[in-house]
C-alpha cells in the first residue's frame, strides 16, 4: 500500500520526488567531500591540491546536483566538462595517495566512487517522463553553471538575495501545500498556531 501511494504521488507530483532525490545527492556530496578532505589531510598532500578538489567537487559535482534533474545532450559542454573533471578527480587521487604510498584499498574505493556516483546521477535522471511532466520539472530548476551563478551574485548581491528569499518563500509554500495534501490534520493544527499560514495550507489545484 505504501509503495502504491509513493508511486501515485510520484506520478501526480514528479518534481517533489526529484527534489527529494536532489536532497539525497546533496547529502552524499557533503559526506564524500568530507571524505576527500580527510584523505587529503591524512596523506599530507600539498595545500594547492585543494584547488583540484574544488574544481572536481564544486564546479563539477555540486554544479551537477544544483542543476539536477535537467537533461543535457551527450555532446553538451556540461557533459564534456564533467567527463574531464572525473579524469581530473582520479588524477587528484593518484597525486594524493602517492604522497605516502599507503592504503591502496582506500585508493581503489575512492576511485570507484568517483566513477560510480556519476553513474547513479545518470540513473536518476527523468529519462522516462512525458514532455509535459519534464517541462514542469525543468521550470523549477535553474540550469545555469555554478560559476555563472557566483558571477551573478557578486555583480548584484542585493538582487540575488531578494531572489533567494522569493525562492525560499515559494519552497515553504510548496512544502505547506504538500502537508495540507498529505496530512490535513497536521495542516489544521499549523493553521491554528499561525493564522498567517492558513492561505498557504490550502490544497493546490495542481502539483508541479
Amino acid at each position: 500500500m505504501a509503495a502504491e501511494t509513493s508511486e501515485s504521488h510520484h506520478e501526480t507530483c514528479p518534481s517533489v520526488w526529484y527534489r527529494h532525490v536532489r536532497l539525497g545527492m546533496m547529502f552524499f556530496w557533503f559526506v564524500l567531500t568530507g571524505l576527500d578532505l580527510w584523505v587529503w589531510h591524512k596523506n599530507k598532500a600539498p595545500s594547492w591540491a585543494i584547488i583540484g578538489l574544488a574544481l572536481t567537487n564544486v564546479w563539477g559535482w555540486l554544479d551537477a546536483v544544483l542543476r539536477y534533474p535537467v537533461l543535457h545532450d551527450i555532446d553538451s559542454a556540461f557533459t564534456l566538462k564533467n567527463l574531464l573533471l572525473i579524469l581530473l578527480k582520479i588524477s587528484w587521487l593518484i597525486l594524493v595517495f602517492m604522497r605516502k604510498k599507503e592504503n591502496p584499498v582506500s585508493f581503489v574505493i575512492c576511485s570507484m566512487l568517483a566513477i560510480i556516483m556519476p553513474m547513479f546521477y545518470a540513473m536518476f535522471l527523468p529519462l522516462d517522463e512525458t514532455d509535459q511532466a519534464y517541462n514542469l520539472i525543468k521550470s523549477t530548476t535553474d540550469d545555469a553553471d555554478i560559476a555563472i551563478r557566483l558571477w551573478r551574485f557578486l555583480r548584484d548581491p542585493k538582487a540575488n538575495l531578494q531572489a533567494i528569499n522569493r525562492w525560499r518563500n515559494r519552497a515553504v509554500k510548496r512544502g505547506l501545500e504538500e502537508i495540507a495534501e498529505r496530512t490535513p490534520s497536521v495542516a489544521a493544527k499549523l493553521g491554528e498556531l499561525s493564522p498567517s499560514t492558513r492561505g498557504k495550507l490550502r490544497k493546490p489545484g495542481r502539483c508541479v
